[in-house]
């Protein structure tokens, strides 16, 4: 959820073909908390398989073309629906496996570099919007801490900051550096905003994975939902 001066991109880590893991999210706005737990498997060649055990368990699937089901077991429905957000390549689990952690996908979202600098041992880009995003965002700033992404700014055309993301608590996963945990705050408005925070546990890669989520296949008498 990726300069070419500063980084060379080498494809994706050689070494991992799959990670499992464990996920919490935990979702801040108006005094109230609630949180999500799930659990999921990625394969670096784009298929993603998530189970979210409660309140009822659903499976989510989604793929690098953007294609998303979601199937409720309980009710043996399958919910389908295609669209370029719910592609595997906007995930963390693809920017930093496939070397994209230099721009976290902007570039490729049409966003071009428009001033790089370096400020108390981080580098700090800024990267201008493309035409069909101008409307909302104007541009987005991005700081890098050696070659690891640590913070990412939203602001839109009247200089408001509109969203920060927060990426910390690296670990290796193969020889990639992978935050398990990322902040993200959505400013509503002035007054208003919403906190979420992602932590990803008990990461393991290849013949670590010991779950067979990858695997699951929908039954083919499930009830399809448009």
């Amino acid at each position: 959820m990726f300069l070419t001066v500063v980084f060379v991109g080498v494809g994706y880590a050689q070494d991992v073909r799959k990670v499992s893991a464990s996920m919490i999210m935990r979702t801040s706005h108006k005094g109230k908390t609630t949180n999500t737990r799930a659990e999921l498997c990625y394969a670096t060649s784009g298929r993603m398989v998530t189970l979210f055990p409660k309140p009822a368990e659903l499976y989510l699937f989604n793929n690098a073309n953007g294609e998303l089901r979601v199937y409720d077991p309980t009710k043996n429905t399958v919910l389908q629906q295609q669209n370029a957000t719910y592609s595997t390549e906007t995930t963390q689990f693809f920017f930093f496996l496939h070397n994209r952690k230099a721009d976290l996908g902007l570039s490729s979202m049409g966003f071009s570099l428009g001033s790089t600098k370096f400020e108390n041992g981080v580098m700090i880009t800024t990267w201008k919007s493309p035409t069909p995003l101008a409307k909302n965002i104007k541009r987005v700033e991005l700081v890098h801490k050696g070659q690891n992404p640590i913070f990412m700014k939203y602001v839109d055309p009247s200089d408001r900051t509109i969203k920060k993301v927060f990426y910390y608590d690296y670990t290796k996963l193969g020889t990639v550096d992978f935050p398990q945990t990322i902040t993200q705050i959505d400013y509503v408005t002035a007054k208003d905003s919403i906190v979420t925070k992602t932590a990803y546990g008990a990461l393991k890669i290849n013949e670590q994975v010991q779950s067979n989520l990858l695997e699951f296949i929908i039954p083919s008498n499930a009830k399809v939902i448009k």
